[in-house]
């Protein structure tokens, strides 16, 4: 609602004179249309403001582990992954194919392997029973079929290494091109699946304002690309060294991010609230003049303009706190004195 304005009277004192006459001094009062606003309580925050960039919260490498050809696995539509495809912790995403390194396990010899000693322990077992096999014997038996069974789950566990998953739940990103004669070495890392339903940032704050600084404490993140839209985060993290180069303590917060609208990389700018008072009286900070050293302001009195010193508190780039020289519900003229 738009403050009402009306005309104020302002006191102009004149000399007027001549050569020959004493000089006369006149005081004129002067109306001036003003806009006033009632003072009034409210909540006032101080922030420390810095800008960083976002990073997803949890990422993991997609990492083959076998050499061999790599193909990419279609989903129950027919589709293969792309840069940006959901998928869950999991989920087949990719396979390797490398009739060398199939070779190399030896599956069917190691399956051989279990039954000859399973063939084996049944045998001892009966010899046992008709009292002419010692128990050592059996006890033997057991053990080779124990290692049998055991390198055939070795096998398994190598022959799985063929299959890649998603190591998480997120969206795939960097993702290696592949063509029918794709050849990736083993150990090395196709992408990424990055989860961004909450994203981080790192901030770098001088050693001056670190004192202000404390976990938990709440910020508000905004995206150039998103003015309109602001972001409540926390502080997450304090690294308790300095940095010697830029003298700057490094932070974490972690914001939250409903509807997955701001992206790792993006730019952004945060205002960390490090303190808030509530029920005082604040004004703009616009309103506040300096004069001779000292705080004022123009307040209407009786239908004439009064400057007032004021003593101010806290203050942020909009608001200031007024500890003393106004009262609530003093008119306070924002325009035209």
């Amino acid at each position: 609602m738009k403050s009402p304005q009306f005309p104020l009277l302002f006191l102009l004192m004149l000399m007027v004179g001549g050569c020959e006459v004493q000089t006369e001094e006149r005081v004129i009062d002067l109306v001036v249309p003003v806009t006033v606003q009632p003072v009034a309580r409210g909540t006032i925050e101080s922030f420390v403001s810095t800008t960083g960039s976002l990073r997803a919260s949890r990422s993991a490498d997609i990492l083959v582990e076998v050499r061999g050809d790599l193909f990419y696995v279609e989903d129950a539509s027919g589709k293969k992954p792309v840069e940006g495809t959901r998928v869950d912790g999991g989920d087949h995403i990719a396979r390797i194919e490398s009739e060398e390194y199939v070779n190399g396990i030896r599956q069917e010899s190691r399956q051989l392997g279990l039954q000859n000693a399973q063939n084996n322990l049944a045998e001892k077992q009966a010899l046992f029973d008709e009292g002419l096999a010692v128990a050592s014997e059996v006890q033997a038996a057991q053990k080779t079929v124990a290692d049998a069974e055991s390198d055939i789950t070795d096998a398994q566990i190598q022959l799985g290494k063929l299959n890649v998953y998603a190591p998480l739940s997120g969206y795939m990103t960097a993702l290696v091109d592949t063509t029918e004669d794709t050849i990736v070495e083993a150990n090395t890392v196709i992408g990424q699946v990055v989860d961004y339903r909450q994203v981080i940032t790192d901030l770098k704050i001088p050693n001056s304002q670190m004192p202000y600084i404390d976990l938990g404490q709440e910020v508000r993140v905004i995206n150039y690309a998103f003015r309109d839209q602001t972001f409540i985060g926390a502080v997450s993290v304090l690294d308790p060294t300095l940095d010697p180069t830029t003298r700057t303590f490094r932070i974490e917060v972690a914001v939250n991010n409903p509807g997955l609208v701001l992206r790792p990389g993006m730019f952004i700018k945060a205002d960390i609230v490090v303190e808030q008072r509530a029920d005082i009286i604040v004004i703009p900070k616009q309103l506040v003049l300096s004069r001779q050293n000292r705080s004022v302001v123009f307040v209407e009195e009786e239908g004439r303009a009064q400057q007032r010193n004021i003593e101010t508190g806290l203050s942020n780039d909009l608001m200031v706190e007024v500890i003393a020289g106004l009262s609530e519900g003093e008119r306070l003229i924002t325009r035209n004195f």
